[in-house]
């Protein structure tokens, strides 16, 4: 095992990595981490001048908490804006992006290198290079109100900006001289449309550009598995390196210079291009494999491959919170690490099926080795996502190699002519090809589970990448004990593996709590909807938060869905649910409204045909794990109540084992207070969310002496009602009751083996 130890290079990246992580998370003071790394590098300096054997070890904590400071220094702008700036900003335009609804501008402002997104009306006239004079407050950036949901402060954040502003007041001045990146971009682009009858799909692959690509190619090519193709990545570099190299190595010149040359030109191209870090990746690896074939260095290239990534590092630390970035090593990473052991020339005499096998076997490896990202970032992997690559990865390559001469103006000599036919095909190939795609999903599994598989992966790939350095049975021995360890502890009952999930989903001033069993059930109480005055603004709760949320819990279908009164701020976000995926049941309280939103709810328990249920007293529904619903009232609507609609809200327990969870709806002091007297001990749970957002006439401490709960939920919205209302939490304080709300985002409670209970963020 000593032999298998982790190269210097790639013990930097991994430290590196994770310092930048943990100090973006900005836990300890700058102060302490400056001092905590001057004396560690001094330690280890004395070390080292002693010849003291740790001092290896100890450069890695050295990395490690050096890696800290940086990780703090790198998002050190985004806490400077916790509080909004107000006040007169001048800066320099370096990206414009025209968006639906206004234009944003990436501004760079001269003095302190700060970025700053600036959004103006879509009708401005900007261009890159123009200095923006403007006057507003820079804030930072909305974070998203539910995992699932596009979350802008991580998209400015993965590019380095930290702050935005929509201005009062903005003035304009044009650059004297267009940037001649931004001219060559220009130019290149313009002879692309110029001469192919849908330029999207070249745009996207030559230049990056995916403006003129239409949303539904790129949802065809995601259900395919082949988004990957679209990226400027370490694909199309290679590809242009190995086109010079067929040039350049035929010119009288020397072995350096040929390699300079063709650095160069990547260089110009990715620049160009605005590629981001799995291009980078690329050029750095060429780079540094042209210099160690030149020099003769006999270099592991998963050495080379982490260089590349300490170095994107430490020039951008940010990069670590980029998406492509993380994607592009981890695909990189996987294939290089299994390489050795997918050697397939002894197996197959054919050459074309030597081929099509290593292929199907390096994609299949690359597909693995991002499946926790996959499932992290959008819940699913697509099953054709290997054998789609193959079939797609010529008709790329011509496109890309065309697409080159045609920006280089070579469109009139045929060019152009190839381009549309090869378009042509692949539109056959994704008719063909699209019946078949299906996405796996996680299913019953948990991210952890899935992070385990994978790690298991990477030791497995790690120890049979070196075969001459450990006993070749041992090794295949010890894989297979783990895997069966692993195989054994996913065969376990669900309720062993994984808990009951309450997630109060953050749907504004509203309502709304999905709850999963262990065994997947999916239920949905209330749905949100906000106040009336969103939906007259054309906002759609439902649509906005709710409906992204589930897609990202992978929601099959909803077994049930539960409303506890027809008020808009419970029900109006179920339309778009009811819209968009299939239900088993409805349960509600019987209680009519004449709210347009009530009577579209009807509409469509109609149109779809859903099963309707009016829930009453003594009603139990069995969820299996041990799991019952249970309504506990009202026993008949009771219509001469002041606020009868609250008042008349379903009271729901969810008894899992010992621990019980009540759900309160709208329910006011006057009906709690009956309810503690009639039901008593029936009440008893562990969990309770707060009736009616925490108002003041909903509290009453009768009801809460019989509850007696151990955490509260408080779902909640920005309003002018004052909720919740300040006694409230007081009162859950007095009582040491631990309690969240939805202010911030999601966030969800979970039940362990039907006896212990937590609270888990649900932020993205």
């Amino acid at each position: 095992m000593s032999m298998l130890r982790i190269s210097n290079s790639l013990r930097l990246f991994l430290f590196l990595a994770l310092g930048i992580y943990l100090g973006s998370l900005s836990i300890l003071n700058l102060s302490f981490l400056v001092c905590l790394f001057a004396f560690f590098v001094v330690f280890w300096l004395y070390l080292t001048y002693r010849g003291r054997a740790l001092k290896n070890w100890l450069f890695g904590i050295v990395v490690m908490v050096g890696a800290l400071l940086v990780g703090y220094l790198a998002v050190l702008p985004e806490q400077t804006w916790v509080t909004p700036q107000a006040g007169a900003f001048t800066g320099q335009v370096y990206q414009v992006k025209r968006l639906n609804f206004d234009t944003r501008l990436l501004v760079r402002f001269e003095s302190s290198r700060r970025q700053v997104a600036v959004h103006v009306p879509v009708e401005a006239n900007v261009q890159v290079g123009s200095t923006i004079n403007f006057t507003g407050t820079i804030s930072r950036p909305k974070q998203a109100p539910n995992p699932g949901v596009f979350c802008y402060r991580e998209y400015l954040r993965r590019q380095g900006v930290f702050g935005v502003c929509y201005p009062d007041t903005y003035e304009v001045t044009p650059p004297e001289h267009l940037p001649l990146l931004t001219f060559l971009r220009m130019k290149l682009h313009d002879n692309v449309v110029a001469y192919v009858r849908d330029p999207g799909l070249v745009l996207a692959l030559v230049l990056g550009d995916r403006d003129m690509l239409d949303q539904e190619h790129q949802e065809r090519w995601r259900r395919l598995g082949i988004s990957h193709l679209l990226a400027i990545s370490g694909m199309h570099v290679g590809l242009v390196a190995m086109s010079l190299g067929v040039v350049v190595k035929r010119l009288p010149l020397g072995p350096l210079l040929q390699l300079v040359i063709i650095q160069v030109v990547l260089l110009v191209y990715i620049v160009v291009a605005g590629s981001g870090a799995s291009a980078w990746r690329a050029l750095l690896t060429s780079l540094l494999g042209g210099y160690a074939a030149l020099v003769r260095l006999r270099q592991d290239p998963l050495d080379l491959w982490a260089t590349a990534g300490w170095i994107l590092l430490l020039v951008k630390p940010t990069l670590l919170f980029d998406l492509g970035f993380t994607l592009s090593f981890a695909a990189s990473g996987g294939i290089l690490l299994w390489s050795p052991n997918l050697q397939v020339d002894s197996w197959f005499k054919n050459r074309i099926l030597r081929y099509v096998v290593n292929s199907l076997l390096i994609s299949t490896i690359a597909q693995l080795s991002l499946a926790p990202l996959l499932f992290g970032h959008f819940g699913e992997m697509a099953v054709l996502g290997s054998l789609a690559t193959l079939v797609f990865l010529p008709c790329v390559i011509l496109l890309l190699i065309g697409g080159f001469f045609v920006a280089l103006g070579m469109g009139p000599f045929g060019f152009g002519f190839l381009l549309n036919n090869v378009m042509a095909l692949i539109e056959g190939l994704e008719h063909v090809l699209l019946p078949f795609a299906k996405q796996w999903t996680l299913g019953t599994w948990t991210q952890t589970e899935v992070y385990v598989c994978w790690c298991v992966f990477v030791y497995a790939g790690w120890r049979l990448r070196k075969p001459r350095l450990t006993r070749p049975k041992r090794t295949v021995s010890q894989l297979v004990t783990i895997a069966t360890v692993i195989f054994f502890v996913l065969s376990l009952p669900p309720a062993v593996r994984r808990p009951l999930e309450v997630t109060a989903i953050n749907v504004g001033q509203g309502d709304c709590y999905y709850v999963r069993t262990p065994s997947g059930l999916h239920l949905l109480i209330d749905g949100g909807g906000d106040s009336v005055y969103w939906q007259e603004r054309g906002r759609d709760v439902g649509k906005e938060r709710l409906v992204p949320y589930l897609t990202h819990r992978q929601v099959p279908r909803l077994d049930y869905v539960i409303v506890s009164h027809p008020h808009e701020d419970h029900l109006f976000g179920l339309l778009a649910v009811l819209e968009n995926f299939e239900v088993g049941m409805i349960i509600d309280n019987g209680h009519e409204h004449t709210s347009p939103t009530y009577e579209r709810y009807v509409e469509l328990l109609a149109d779809k045909g859903i099963g309707y249920h009016v829930g009453r007293r003594g009603d139990n529904l069995y969820l299996g794990d041990g799991i019952t619903l249970s309504v506990l009232y009202p026993e008949r609507l009771r219509e001469n109540l002041p606020s009868t609609h609250n008042n008349n809200s379903l009271l729901l327990r969810l008894q899992y084992g010992g621990l019980g969870l009540l759900f309160t709806g709208d329910l006011e002091s006057a009906v709690l207070y009956d309810l503690a007297h009639a039901l008593g001990s029936d009440l008893r749970a562990q969990w309770m969310k707060v009736p009616h957002h925490g108002s003041r006439g909903s509290l009453n401490e009768e009801f809460y002496q019989m509850v007696d709960p151990n955490w509260a939920m408080i779902s909640v919205g920005p309003n002018s009602f004052g909720h919740p209302h300040k006694e409230v939490t007081d009162f859950l304080d007095q009582r040491k009751i631990i309690w969240r709300t939805t202010l911030e985002g999601a966030e969800t409670f979970q039940v362990w083996w039907g006896f212990w209970g937590r609270f888990r963020s649900s932020r993205s």
